[in-house]
């Protein structure tokens, strides 16, 4: 039997058992712009509502003007690539293009999303949301901020965490450098109690930070992240702090804060440029709370040397610790075998909070002879803020070392 017969032979018996009216049971469903009758649905909502929970939504290429509900555990999957995109653009401009309030695990897989509102695929509340080879850009964005991807899970009565994971998609929020105003638009932003995989991601031109992972708005509770092998350039965040940032969710309220969130979030193998030469980031990485590694990425560039300093940080390829008054245990990341060049002011700024040295050792700094700054050296500078204990950065690499396995660092200073 071939190929062609036997997926028509599929396709025909799917109709029979899935879409006949007097099925029981769905559990798979094939949505078909093109389609009429047979109980075959020609929108993707009505798949959705369709479906048995835990089913999934196949959808056959085409653009659907539909801001969409995801109401229970499915998987929506793009089908039929070769044939073109299943792209997901509603009219005007809704709060998301994609929502998703179900508590059980939902999987979107393969689909294009472009809107012209606040968020792409959003969520809130103890979700479990993983997004896979999907296209998430914004068109048009308004002035105000903006995501592509969001999760947020603040205070849930039962104590439930979230799950997010997103994987091998392209994310773009369309902002070239320009000067302000424009839209403020963030990649993939997730607050509260929160356990997050973002791997082998490619985020551009966002007008916010790429990734931003934030405590609970209480400044309690516990979020976890793994950022992995992602590729970000030309994050221009409008408010000038940086392409990843780790820390408290905006605004802050007045006067003192009292931190006691927990969480470990590891930032690993990642690419971070500004190809464009923007003056707006002045991090590559914003790291104010929790712990983890800050291992192996490559931080090409990022910080110009018109980076202007705020009230939140100082140029430099990776902040680590608050200026702002928290109250609560500082950041401790290790930051060992990176590639970190080519940054102005420094490529690695200490906050004045951070009163045990760090381990930064391993890193290469675009020199032989080691950082400058508190170190001997001509590289990348390491600059201590006020009475911040200075990084133990002695041996450093000779060479760059993010994408080799050297975990000895022979050789270095």
């Amino acid at each position: 039997m071939s190929h062609n017969v036997r997926a028509g032979f599929v396709l025909t018996l799917g109709v029979m058992l899935v879409w006949s009216s007097s099925a029981a049971a769905r559990p798979a469903v094939l949505v078909n712009p093109h389609v009429n009758g047979n109980g075959t649905p020609t929108t993707i909502q009505e798949g959705i509502d369709m479906v048995d929970p835990g089913g999934k939504v196949m959808v056959l290429p085409g653009t659907y003007d539909e801001a969409l509900v995801i109401d229970k555990g499915l998987t929506l999957e793009a089908v039929g690539g070769e044939s073109g995109e299943v792209i997901v653009a509603p009219s005007g401009a809704p709060a998301a293009a994609i929502t998703v309030t179900a508590e059980t695990a939902v999987t979107i897989r393969g689909i294009t999303v472009r809107f012209g509102g606040e968020n792409g695929i959003d969520g809130a509340g103890a979700i479990d949301v993983t997004v896979e080879q999907a296209v998430v850009t914004a068109v048009n964005p308004p002035l105000g901020a903006s995501r592509l991807i969001r999760v947020l899970n603040n205070l849930d009565p039962q104590g439930r965490r979230a799950r997010l994971v997103v994987r091998e998609s392209f994310l773009d929020g369309t902002i070239t450098d320009q000067p302000p105003p424009f839209a403020q638009t963030f990649g993939i932003t997730f607050q509260g109690d929160v356990d997050a995989v973002l791997e082998r991601n490619v985020i551009r031109r966002t007008g916010g930070a790429c990734i931003v992972a934030a405590t609970r708005a209480d400044f309690g509770g516990e979020t976890n992240a793994d950022i992995v092998d992602n590729d970000l350039d030309d994050c221009h965040p409008f408010a000038r702090v940086a392409s990843i940032i780790v820390g408290p969710p905006a605004p802050l309220p007045p006067g003192p804060v009292i931190v006691t969130s927990t969480g470990t979030v590891n930032i690993v193998g990642n690419t971070i440029r500004n190809s464009s030469d923007s003056c707006f980031p002045n991090n590559a990485i914003h790291y104010e709370f929790f712990t983890g590694r800050i291992e192996r990425n490559r931080i090409l560039g990022v910080v110009q040397g018109c980076a202007t300093p705020t009230g939140r940080t100082h140029p430099g390829a990776i902040w680590v610790g608050a200026i702002r008054p928290f109250s609560g245990p500082p950041a401790a990341p290790i930051v060992r075998f990176n590639d970190i060049v080519g940054n102005a002011r420094a490529g690695l700024r200490v906050a004045p909070n951070i009163t045990q040295p760090i381990d930064a050792t391993c890193n290469w700094w675009g020199s032989a002879s080691g950082p400058s700054g508190a170190g001997p050296g001509t590289g990348d500078a390491i600059v201590v803020e006020g009475s911040a204990a200075t990084p133990h950065f002695a041996p450093w690499a000779t060479a760059p070392i993010a994408e080799t396995d050297d975990v000895t660092c022979a050789g270095g200073g």
